[in-house]
């Protein structure tokens, strides 16, 4: 593995090694950040099987954006008393991670990412031999793209040979792709060019490339294929007989009316049912567009329930569909004027959230009283199984024979259908690694698709258990301090964080792994609460970090670092945060304050009294001192750039602004491409993401700029980029999905009016910079630009 000259030595895993002297945290300690990824038990509790992700000072290539860090990655086993190992032997080299466990513990689902091509193998635990499969596998981004049927029976997504998911295409194939575009146009011999349709024409758009659903059969390694479609989910009845899947097949109508919800896709979202034995394949009736991240199978595997409505409806139209395959049965449940909840996912799609108790469906709804509860359904009315108690959260934590487990004001709740709601504990924590959203368990499984199993862990008066649902018994051992990463009825795998923000990970209380002895030697900055109110009298909380050695006599400046539409908290060294990293700041002598900017009242309205709000944060932390307040800089990345370049609008008491990767004008950003979606339209036509965000997502305009000019002129920093006094830092990447002619605006704005301002553009980079030399540049032109403008 090669050396990268501008970085340490990477750590391994490794024993901590005893107390050093204090040294700042520096860029090449933020290279040289590990992390773990997932972390799994085997089904008997006796193996755990998890991720080593390699700090970025290793990796070969940086091509991949968020998962770079596969590159570099192992997959470790932890038995017993021995040391953990890799799975794999050295010969099989890096660039591996988990899938999930076969039912009898003996084989596991790996995935291999290698020169542009991602691999599903199967790996014996106990020898490490592997058998890798022919095809590209799916990503598990919607929910499975993997299932085991048995002990020697898996099913498969798989994607055509050598196509890539789009988030293992996106940080190399826009360049070459332009650049072999670009060649074909000047040997002139034939066309280059991409095309798009709306309208009537909606047609010319090309369609994404069809998967398999294939079986394998073990111990030969036998692949066969069960059906063919655009499939990007799927979940298997209980008795193994039937497949649900779930994809996008044709282009679908929409209410131009309506706004762009930034979720949503650009085609309709449709449901095949296979009969795995029978080889049969069924397309259900449902005449809507099928709803996302719902396929639950009753225990007895007979009906699956799911849900439907029309393009950008209301949930009062939402219909909750029940569908018995053996008799190709789809049927609308009666909801007994019930008015289903439909939670938003990050990117603001709308999800009903349903499962079933005792083969009954339950549904998260709000009744005539318009409090949202668990009720219970059946076909002459309903009951409210969560009444009487705080208001319960979507998500049900586990369902088991003995009730549904659900969360309301940090407690454990079991709600049963014969008896009132009953509080089990307090909620203990639990982790779910991004690397297990990406390749096991999706997006549906944050919503729906609750763990089955008879018990859970719950604190009580500070102690973990396991405890039994249906009778609130706890038994087992004590769980240890930390994260709960995995569990099993007789095991738990446990992810800890000491006060030097080394982490571990533990076996039953032992440890068996460790990531980033050089924090031991690290002089990491703690911070302070900032307790404050904002204008309608409400307690809000900053927090303020002060350098831990000032040479100049005179206090230092501050940094802020603003993200709208969120609950600050500290930060983690351990997650290696690369855009504004915090201890690198405070490492340089700067204070730096997070404030906090959730602003509910400001709902399409994102840069109204930004300034202002910023800084009831920072005069609330003067108060307490450490800091220059004469010399505030704010450092923004993304949303937070937004923030930054708004609030630079609106205030000339800021000294310079660094703004990395974000929009400033509202009105061109609703309708340009990024760099990577325009070269790859079969990955969908990429108007509804831009715009759904500017409309529904972050920028809340609530619809497209001609239905309400006025209001994004006025949230745009870029249209009043005269009233910037400040020295402006623009950064961006050339193929970055917020498309970088946005810092170009922004740059020519200042630029003709002769303000201070540069414009760092990082070649081949996306949304945050993965190469360790551009990290490196950054940040020390950065620091160079800040003595020159703020000394």
């Amino acid at each position: 593995m090669r050396t990268i000259a501008l970085v340490l030595a990477s750590a391994v895993l490794t024993i901590w090694p005893g107390c050093a002297v204090a040294d700042p945290f520096t860029v090449n300690d933020l290279l040289n950040v590990e992390s773990f990824g997932q972390a799994v038990l085997s089904p008997d509790g006796s193996t755990l099987a998890f991720d080593h992700l390699a700090p970025a000072a290793e990796r070969e290539v940086h091509q991949y954006d968020y998962l770079d860090r596969m590159v570099g990655a192992r997959v470790m086993l932890a038995r017993g008393s021995d040391e953990a190992r890799p799975l794999l032997e050295e010969s099989e080299g890096r660039g591996h991670v988990l899938g999930e466990w076969s039912p009898d513990g003996e084989r596991l689902l790996i995935y291999r990412l290698k020169d542009r091509r991602l691999s599903a193998g199967l790996a014996k635990a106990a020898t490490g031999e592997v058998v890798w499969l022919p095809g590209t596998p799916e990503m598990a981004l919607w929910g499975r793209a993997a299932q085991w049927r048995g002990p020697d029976e898996l099913i498969l997504l798989m994607r055509a040979d050598e196509d890539l998911p789009a988030l293992l295409r996106m940080g190399w194939q826009a360049g070459e792709g332009l650049q072999s575009a670009w060649e074909r146009t000047q040997h002139g011999l034939e066309a280059s060019r991409t095309i798009l349709g709306g309208g009537a024409f909606s047609g010319l758009n090309p369609p994404s490339k069809p998967r398999r659903v294939v079986k394998v059969s073990l111990p030969t390694g036998e692949v066969s294929t069960l059906a063919e479609g655009p499939f990007d989910d799927m979940e298997m009845s209980p008795d193994g007989r039937y497949l649900a899947l779930a994809g996008f097949s044709q282009t679908k109508a929409f209410d131009p009316a309506k706004p762009f919800l930034q979720g949503e896709i650009d085609r309709r979202r449709a449901l095949t049912i296979l009969d795995i034995d029978q080889g049969e394949v069924w397309e259900p009736p449902i005449a809507a567009d099928l709803g996302a991240h719902l396929l639950s199978w009753s225990p007895c595997g007979s009906y699956l329930l799911t849900w439907r409505r029309e393009a950008q409806q209301t949930s009062d139209e939402t219909r909750l569909v029940r569908i018995t395959p053996s008799e190709r049965l789809v049927e609308d449940l009666p909801l007994h004027g019930l008015n289903p909840v439909l939670v938003k996912t990050g990117l603001r799609m709308d999800v009903a959230v349903a499962d079933w108790l005792d083969g009954a469906p339950v549904l998260y709804a709000r009744s005539a009283s318009g409090r949202a509860d668990w009720h219970l359904l059946g076909p002459d009315g309903f009951r409210s199984l969560s009444d009487g108690m705080p208001e319960p959260s979507a998500r049900l934590l586990a369902v088991s024979p003995g009730g549904l487990l659900v969360q309301a004001q940090g407690g454990v709740w079991r709600l049963k259908a014969d008896r009132p709601p009953l509080r089990l504990g307090d909620v203990a924590a639990t982790a779910l690694p991004a690397f297990e959203r990406l390749f096991w368990r999706g997006e549906r499984f944050q919503y729906n698709s609750a763990p089955r199993t008879a018990w859970w862990p719950i604190a009580r008066e500070g102690v973990r258990r396991r405890v039994q649902i249906s009778d609130g018994r706890g038994f087992g051992a004590v769980l240890p301090e930390g994260t709960l990463a995995s569990f099993t009825e007789n095991a738990a795998a446990m992810r800890q964080t000491d006060s030097r923000h080394r982490e571990a990970l533990l076996l039953d209380g032992r440890q068996v792994a460790r990531l980033n002895p050089r924090f031991e030697a690290i002089d990491f900055v703690e911070p302070s609460p900032v307790d404050y109110e904002d204008k309608k009298g409400r307690t809000l909380r900053a927090w303020l970090y002060r350098p831990a050695s000032n040479l100049k006599a005179e206090p230092p400046p501050l940094i802020v670092v603003p993200y709208p539409g969120s609950q600050p908290s500290p930060d983690r060294p351990a997650e290696g945060q690369t855009p504004a990293n915090v201890q690198l700041m405070v490492a340089q002598g700067y204070a730096v304050l997070i404030p906090n900017l959730a602003r509910p009242d400001y709902r399409g309205e994102p840069a109204k009294d930004m300034a202002e709000d910023i800084l009831l944060a920072v005069e609330a932390g003067a108060a307490s001192g450490g800091f220059d307040p004469g010399k505030l800089i704010l450092w923004g990345h993304s949303f937070g750039a937004y923030a930054a370049m708004a609030a630079a609008t609106q205030s000339d008491r800021f000294a310079a602004v660094i703004a990395a990767n974000g929009p400033y004008d509202l009105i061109s950003v609703w309708g340009q491409f990024g760099l990577a979606a325009g070269v790859a339209p079969e990955d969908g036509a990429p108007v509804r993401a831009r715009a759904g965000w500017v409309e529904t997502g972050q920028g809340g305009m609530g619809g497209p700029p001609w239905s309400d000019p006025e209001r994004y002129a006025r949230n745009s920093p870029f249209l009043v980029a005269d009233r910037v006094s400040v020295a402006v830092m623009l950064i961006t990447g050339d193929r970055d999905y917020v498309p970088h002619a946005q810092a170009e605006e922004m740059f020519s704005a200042l630029y003709r009016q002769q303000k201070d301002v540069v414009l760092l553009t990082y070649r081949g980079e996306g949304h945050v910079l993965s190469s360790p030399a551009n990290i490196v540049d950054m940040y020390d032109t950065i620091w160079s630009w800040l003595r020159k403008v703020v000394p």
